[in-house]
């Protein structure tokens, strides 16, 4: 079994981009929890702490998603990478989304601001702390392994979330991607019954099928601006799942899947 085999072979999947964070603040547990009620699966970003702990956080900073700018300690420009785990935990990372009300969720009435007020204090989390959770629910994750080029965890990034993987009993539920195809390689030497997919943006690599092939992914993720109909039938036909980021339209959602789309990363 893998990764794919948690589906029905024509199911037309929902992913619950950085969990259902036009609802809840991103990448926090809460937003998750409402995710497993209402996608197929989840997609959520792993980097680093100074002192080499896989967290949940898609910025390499800390300044958009939590109240970092309320301690001293914590300097400009605010780098995930410059501050430990346990400095981390003391910030505050779903205030923010009250203040910003990112997807205007909060003004349209779609949340109830006092249901959010009501949320415990959203604390960064370890991606050990979230595979145990999804664990229990049996529900799938995509994983994104955030580029740590020129950090002291490029090395090492791949090997660190395969044991967090695998010592979670999670090798089945969990799709790897990265933009950086490098540590696509890795994990597939590491362990090659973690399925794995290449992240792209802007364009598309040359030869995109003999470069797939040579990298063993099963998934292609292409964002949107670069997913059309001839990609999406030529890589099907290739025998490889293209999955978009990121799409919020209905009618875009249902065009991309009746093209042939396995799934569709979404905010909503």
């Amino acid at each position: 079994m893998g990764f794919w085999e948690n589906f029905k072979k024509d199911k037309k999947l929902i992913v619950a981009h950085r969990g259902a964070r036009a609802i809840r603040p991103e990448n926090t547990m809460s937003a998750f929890k409402e995710a497993i009620k209402k996608s197929d699966f989840i997609e959520l970003d792993v980097g680093f702490t100074k002192d080499g702990v896989a967290v949940i956080i898609h910025d390499n900073t800390l300044e958009r998603t939590s109240n970092v700018k309320d301690f001293a300690e914590f300097k400009k420009p605010y780098k995930v990478i410059d501050y430990t785990y346990k400095q981390l935990r003391k910030l505050d990372f779903g205030s923010w989304f009250l203040r910003d009300d990112p997807f205007g969720t909060i003004k349209d009435g779609t949340v109830d601001i006092e249901e959010l007020k009501a949320l415990k204090t959203q604390r960064i989390l370890t991606l050990d702390e979230v595979l145990r959770f999804l664990r229990k629910h049996n529900f799938p994750v995509n994983v994104e392994i955030k580029d740590a080029v020129r950090t002291p965890f490029d090395k090492t990034a791949a090997k660190t979330i395969v044991d967090i993987i695998e010592d979670n009993v999670m090798v089945n539920y969990v799709l790897l991607s990265s933009f950086n195809h490098k540590y696509l390689r890795q994990v597939h030497k590491l362990n090659n019954n973690i399925d794995i997919a290449a992240l792209q943006e802007n364009e598309h690599p040359k030869d995109l099928v003999k470069r797939l092939k040579r990298l063993r992914v099963r998934s292609y993720h292409p964002e949107f601006n670069i997913a059309d109909t001839d990609l999406i039938q030529n890589l099907s036909n290739a025998g490889i799942f293209v999955n978009i980021f990121t799409v919020n339209d209905k009618k875009d959602m249902e065009k991309l899947w009746n093209n042939g789309a396995k799934s569709i990363f979404t905010d909503f």
